[in-house]
């Protein structure tokens, strides 16, 4: 008999038997480090010392809780040279190729496709492929902490937002709401409005204020974020859901038709700045995270990381 998790515990829960379907975003052209990365786009770029590149960071940081077979990589067809390294880490099936970039909105319907034809409603993990996390852990504890109460009914949408370090205009931001006080010590707060890269003297009040950095991971439900899709953006949403009554042969044949045609929309500008219903997971400072999006940000994050494993061998 399969041993129960110890209530009050999330940490003993193995999320790669629970359903869970992960979509890694990583179709950008990621042009805002060319200058560092010889014009690599970002997420494929090998920065760490054995080579690997953020993507495969990106992989290895949720493979302890979604199984490579539910795990979804959309990129763009563009991206052909730089895609092989992935063959012998994801099924062949499991990379999507985009004919375009068509925003991340259309991105994560893309992505989610495979997960809506083989589950009923299930959660889903998404989150961008390129950003940097010093304590890979604790970002796996606090996703499974919101795998569970988004699985239960709890909450219907789970956003994580980092503690800001800087007051850093860069960055989209998000202001909670009240605070509610979550089971197993995790502190949740409805999401009251977002910011996207406000100026410098704006940045400094929503920091004080308590107002957390956007990293656009989300858990979710797809019932809701469908939902989501077709009150806001009823047009784009309208084609995934004509390519979902289609035969499977022919699904992704009419997609590949269809793509270069659709709105060219920005998810969390058009999906979640609109929505309601979304909570908010203040991730800690210590946790280490950041989008990587400057060659300063870089720095400090190989910094971070230096230090994190000096304390280790200390």
């Amino acid at each position: 008999m399969r041993p129960q998790p110890t209530p009050g515990r999330t940490d003993d829960i193995d999320l790669r038997v629970s359903g869970v379907w992960a979509t890694v975003l990583a179709g950008g052209a990621g042009r805002r480090l060319a200058s560092v990365t010889g014009g690599v786009p970002k997420q494929f770029w090998a920065m760490s010392d054995d080579g690997r590149t953020l993507l495969a960071m990106t992989l290895a940081r949720i493979a302890p809780l979604v199984r490579s077979t539910q795990t979804v990589v959309v990129v763009d067809q563009a991206h052909e040279p730089y895609l092989r390294r992935l063959s012998h880490t994801l099924p062949a099936q499991r990379l999507l190729r985009q004919p375009c970039d068509r925003g991340t909105a259309a991105g994560i319907l893309f992505g989610i496709m495979p997960a809506l034809e083989s589950a009923r409603d299930p959660v889903l993990l998404i989150t961008p492929s390129d950003h940097g996390v010093v304590d890979a852990g604790g970002f796996q504890a606090a996703i499974r902490a919101a795998v569970v109460r988004v699985g239960s009914g709890l909450q219907p949408a789970i956003l994580f937002g980092a503690e800001p370090t800087e007051d850093d205009g860069d960055y989209g931001w998000i202001t909670p709401g009240a605070t509610d006080r979550a089971p197993h010590g995790v502190t949740l707060r409805p999401v009251a409005s977002f910011v996207e890269k406000p100026p410098a003297d704006e940045a400094a009040r929503l920091r004080a204020s308590g107002a957390v950095w956007n990293t656009m991971v989300l858990v979710i439900r797809s019932s809701t974020l469908l939902a989501l899709y077709r009150r806001h953006l009823p047009t784009l949403t309208a084609v995934f859901d004509q390519a979902l009554h289609l035969p499977a042969p022919t699904r992704y044949a009419f997609l590949q038709d269809q793509y270069g045609q659709l709105p060219a929309r920005d998810f969390s500008r058009d999906v979640m700045t609109p929505a309601t219903g979304v909570w908010v997971h203040r991730l800690p400072a210590a946790l280490g995270w950041s989008d990587l999006g400057t060659p300063i940000r870089v720095q400090q994050w190989f910094g971070n990381i230096d230090a994190s494993a000096r304390l280790r061998s200390a």
